[in-house]
C-alpha cells in the first residue's frame, strides 16, 4: 500500500526545502518529491512520510538525510565538452596571462556532487599549464550532500563516469583497482579540498572557508533546484565570491540572461560564459546586478592576442567602505590611536573587510585588535590568514604561532603553518605538525567538529591531514598542490 502523500504535506515539504535547502519543488513535479521520498523512506526508520517531515522539522540530522534522498548526483568526468574547451582554449590563457605574476590561480566547483568535476578542472589545470609545479593551484569543490563528499573524498569511480573520457586520459591519471573501476591517482587527488556548504545559507563568500577572491567558479546544473528569487541571491553571491576578471560557468538550462545581469556575456564555441569585468568595482556588487540586462556588455571569446598582456586587478586593493568598519577604524592616518571599546565589532569588520578582498584594511585593523588586546587568539589567526594570502608567508607562520599559544585548539592555524612549511621546502618540520595535529584530533570524537574549521569533523580534517603526510613521504612530481 503506497503512503499517502496529501497536497496539505507536499506543500509543507516543499516549504521546508526550499527554506532549509533552496532546492525547489514546483507542482507539478509534486510526483518526483513523493518517489523520492518514498525511496529514502525505509532507511529512515520511520513508519510514514508525515512522521518523517516532523522528524525533519526538529531534527538537523534527519532533515539532511532528507536533502540527500532528493538532490541528483548523476554527473560524469569532462561533463559538456565545449565548456571544457573554452576552459582550455579560452580562460586558462587568460587567466595564466594576468596572473603570471603571482602564479596563483583559485577555483571553485560549487555543487561538485560525487567529485567527477573537480578531478576533470585538475586533469585539465595539470595540462594547461606549462610548468604546474612552480604554481599554487587552489580547487576547493563543495556541496550540499555528505554522502557525495565521501564519495569525491575516496576518488573511486565506474566506467559510466567516464562515457565522455577518452581512454587515454583514464590511463594516465587514473589506476585500475577491479574489473571495471578506477582510483584517481593520489597527486591529483590532493589538490582538491572537499567540504559542505549550502548555497542558499550567508556563508559565503568569506575567507575563512576559502570562498573569496575566486578565478574560476563552476555551478553547473545547481541553480535549476531553485526557485527565481533564490537564483538571483546565489548568483549575488557568487558574483561577489570572483575576483574583477573572473569567470563563471553554469550548466546551458540556467543561463537565462536576467540572473546574470551583472557579467559580461562571453560566447565561445557551442557554450555561453560569465565573467565579471575587469574593471568591476571590488565593494558595489549590488549596484552592479542591478544593471538591466540591456546595460551588458557582450563580447566574443578572447583571443590568443587578446590575452598577453598581463593586465588585471591592482595588487593593492582600494579600501572596505566605510559602512563597513567601527567608526574607530574609519581614517587610516590616526591607525597608530585607534582605540575601540567594542572589541567584537573592529574583528567582525576585520573579517568582514578580508572577505570582500580589502586585506590591506583588514590587516591594519587586526594590527590595532592585536595590540589592544594581545590575547586575541582569532585575531591572530585572521592576521596569519591575511597575511599568507599576500605571500607574507614568515610573517604568517608567527601569527599562526601566536594563534596556537593562545589557543591550542585553533587546529586552523596548525593546518595552515603545515602547509606553509610544506609549500617553502621545509618538509620535516611540516611532517612534525600534521603529526602534532593527528594527535589532537585523536582526542576527539570522530563527529565532533573542529574548532575554526567551519562544518569539518575531526574524522573528515584526520583523512586530509594523513592525505598530506603521505605527499610529504612520497611527493609526486610536476605536480601543484592544495595546502
Amino acid at each position: 500500500m503506497k503512503t499517502p502523500f496529501s497536497d496539505d504535506l507536499f506543500r509543507r515539504f516543499r516549504d521546508l526545502l526550499l527554506a532549509r535547502s533552496g532546492i525547489y519543488f514546483p507542482d507539478h513535479r509534486q510526483g518526483d518529491l513523493y518517489h523520492n521520498l518514498s525511496m529514502i523512506l525505509p532507511a529512515t526508520g520511520h513508519a510514514s512520510l508525515e512522521t518523517l517531515y516532523a522528524a525533519a522539522s526538529s531534527d538537523e540530522r534527519v532533515l539532511h538525510t532528507v536533502i540527500e534522498g532528493v538532490t541528483v548526483g548523476e554527473t560524469y568526468f569532462f561533463r559538456n565538452a565545449a565548456q571544457f574547451a573554452a576552459l582550455r582554449e579560452g580562460i586558462l590563457p587568460d587567466l595564466i596571462a594576468r596572473r603570471g605574476a603571482i602564479r596563483s590561480l583559485r577555483f571553485w566547483s560549487a555543487g561538485c556532487a560525487t567529485g567527477e568535476e573537480p578531478y576533470s578542472l585538475a586533469i585539465l589545470i595539470q595540462e594547461a599549464l606549462p610548468d604546474p609545479a612552480s604554481w599554487q593551484i587552489t580547487i576547493l569543490a563543495t556541496d550540499i550532500n555528505a554522502t557525495f563528499l565521501e564519495r569525491a573524498r575516496a576518488g573511486v569511480y565506474g566506467a559510466w563516469s567516464f562515457r565522455e573520457t577518452d581512454s587515454s586520459v583514464r590511463d594516465r591519471y587514473f589506476e585500475q583497482i577491479g574489473e571495471a573501476r578506477w582510483r584517481i591517482r593520489s597527486e591529483l587527488r590532493r589538490q582538491v579540498l572537499f567540504a559542505r556548504l549550502n548555497l542558499v545559507e550567508d556563508e559565503y563568500p568569506a575567507m575563512m572557508n576559502g570562498t573569496t577572491m575566486q578565478d574560476v567558479i563552476l555551478c553547473r546544473n545547481v541553480l535549476i533546484y531553485f526557485d527565481d528569487d533564490t537564483i538571483r541571491t546565489v548568483v549575488r553571491r557568487l558574483y561577489r565570491a570572483l575576483t574583477p576578471g573572473g569567470w563563471l560557468i553554469v550548466g546551458h538550462a540556467e543561463a537565462r540572461s536576467d540572473f546574470f545581469a551583472g557579467f559580461e556575456v562571453v560566447n565561445f564555441p557551442g557554450t555561453v560564459i560569465y565573467r565579471k569585468p575587469l574593471t568591476a568595482p571590488l565593494f558595489d556588487e549590488e549596484v552592479a546586478l542591478l544593471q538591466t540586462p540591456m546595460g551588458r556588455r557582450e563580447c566574443s571569446a578572447p583571443s590568443s592576442d587578446a590575452v598577453t598582456a598581463p593586465t588585471g586587478a591592482p595588487a593593492l586593493l582600494p579600501p572596505a567602505p566605510a559602512e563597513l568598519l567601527p567608526t574607530c577604524a574609519l581614517d587610516a592616518s590616526e591607525s597608530e590611536t585607534i582605540s575601540c571599546d567594542d572589541a567584537p565589532d573592529a574583528y567582525a569588520a576585520a573579517r568582514r573587510a578580508a572577505d570582500l578582498g580589502d586585506l590591506e584594511t583588514a590587516l591594519r585593523l587586526c594590527a590595532t585588535l592585536t595590540e589592544q588586546q594581545p590575547l586575541r587568539a582569532e585575531a591572530h589567526l585572521l592576521s596569519g590568514q591575511i597575511l599568507e594570502q599576500q605571500g607574507r608567508f614568515e610573517e604568517a607562520l608567527v601569527a599562526y604561532r601566536r594563534a596556537l599559544y593562545l589557543d591550542h585548539t585553533l587546529h586552523l592555524a596548525s593546518l595552515a603553518m603545515a602547509g606553509i612549511l610544506h609549500r617553502t621546502g621545509r618538509s620535516a618540520d611540516a611532517r612534525r605538525i600534521y603529526q602534532r595535529l593527528l594527535r589532537a584530533l585523536a582526542a576527539l570524537p570522530p563527529n565532533a567538529p573542529v574548532p575554526s574549521l567551519e562544518g569539518a569533523t575531526a574524522a573528515e580534517l584526520q583523512a586530509f591531514v594523513q592525505r598530506q603526510l603521505a605527499a610529504l613521504n612520497d611527493p609526486a612530481p610536476g605536480g601543484s598542490r592544495l595546502a
